[in-house]
């Protein structure tokens, strides 16, 4: 008998839905209603409709396995955290069931938390990438990118602690919201500003005033305006990896796995080189995938 669910990524942007049969996704399909941008639609509304474009019957899916925000306080339905630290492969014990007429036997897939009030720290849907991407290292650092991106240390299958840091937001509201961007016209892809900004974070010791450089680079001359977005983003970007290897006491011995897709993705794989870190990559769709698969087979076994 074929082994058919589905497995849904809900972020705060967009939705990704694919159909897995005996582990093998045969089909997807992409929704722009994420958590924030529901526009007053109901999440079984927004889940359906993506089923009628994938040509899916609800009945013809035995279970539905939800990653990522739909499980927050302003999601499909809140799921609880399990506290770090703990075991990845325990996300498949600890599912919230969705609204009565979808599958019971699983649901929304828990997020993971540093408890606090010291170094408090939240993640969700990146907990199921984490289980897709454990490999047989005993012990490894994972970088995952995104608007909020994720570090965090696993030994075998134990997320032990893990970091937020917010350079994706803080780069959007620097471009679009503050004296830096301002005025400034549409960028030009520009690699070699992107590594002058990644190497100038790596050796600054203040991000903070670090930052008016870019706005006195530009206004003496010395960065041309179209070349400013991306030395912002790298300045970030190698701030962020300063911070983090000094934090998580990267050595040339740690094994390093960088989680991940599209342009963001390249750039965090360019800072890393350039700081001269070790490491390997997984693409981020695998990798959710392959833990949704593990939290499948775990609850079959």
């Amino acid at each position: 008998m074929v082994s058919r669910y589905l497995a849904a990524d809900w972020g705060s942007t967009n939705l990704r839905l694919w159909l897995v049969e005996d582990g093998i996704a045969v089909k997807n399909a992409v929704s722009p209603f994420g958590i924030t941008r529901m526009q007053n639609q109901s999440f079984p509304a927004v889940l359906q409709s993506l089923l009628q474009q994938m040509q899916i019957a609800q009945s013809d899916v035995s279970r539905v396995y939800i990653a990522g925000m739909a499980g927050s306080n302003v999601g499909w339905q809140q799921a609880n955290y399990l506290h770090c630290p703990v075991s990845l492969n325990a996300l498949g014990t600890s599912l919230t069931p969705v609204d009565p007429g979808w599958p019971a036997q699983a649901g929304i897939i828990p997020g993971v938390c540093v408890p606090g009030p010291d170094g408090a720290d939240v993640m969700r849907g990146e907990e199921t990438q984490l289980l897709g991407a454990l490999q047989d290292t005993a012990s490894a650092l994972f970088i995952l990118p995104g608007t909020h991106s994720k570090w965090a240390r696993v030994h075998h299958d134990v997320i032990h602690s893990f970091t937020t840091v917010m350079t994706g937001e803080l780069f959007d509201v620097l471009r679009h919201h503050s004296l830096l961007g301002r005025g400034l016209p549409a960028a030009a892809p520009h690699p070699e500003s992107f590594d002058s900004g990644v190497m100038a974070g790596l050796a600054a010791s203040d991000t903070m005033t670090e930052l008016f450089t870019v706005r006195a680079r530009h206004i003496l001359g010395h960065l041309p305006a179209r070349q400013v977005e991306d030395y912002l983003s790298g300045l970030l970007i190698g701030s962020e990896v300063r911070d983090m290897r000094r934090r998580f006491e990267v050595s040339a011995d740690t094994p390093v796995t960088l989680v991940g897709s599209g342009s963001l993705f390249t750039r965090y794989d360019r800072a890393l080189h350039l700081a001269g870190i070790a490491f390997t990559t997984q693409d981020a769709d695998m990798a959710i995938l392959n833990g949704i698969r593990k939290i499948h087979d775990s609850l079959d076994s």
